[in-house]
């Protein structure tokens, strides 16, 4: 497959090989297809746990809200789907 790829991407792509984290375009390439893989397969499940919770809220089945302990709850869990540091 050839690609004609934006001038932006082209030197993002050269600035990855240039730190020598990787050793060619395909490389660079896989890696930032499963990120992006990885990121919408997180957002999926983030979308659908949402979902869930405005269902229990509409049938009046919730509890007490803590709004510091689900922000922790939420960073620790975009931490394990390798979303955020």
């Amino acid at each position: 497959m050839s690609l004609a790829l934006p001038t932006d991407i082209h030197q993002r792509i050269q600035a990855q090989l240039a730190s020598g984290m990787f050793t060619s375009v395909d490389d660079v390439l896989r890696q930032a297809m499963d990120t992006l893989e990885k990121r919408q397969t997180a957002l999926g499940s983030l979308q659908r746990m949402v979902s869930v919770a405005d269902d229990e809220l509409q049938a009046g089945r919730s509890g007490p809200f803590d709004s510091e302990q689900t922000k922790s709850a939420v960073r620790q869990r975009l931490n394990q789907m390798g979303i955020v540091e």
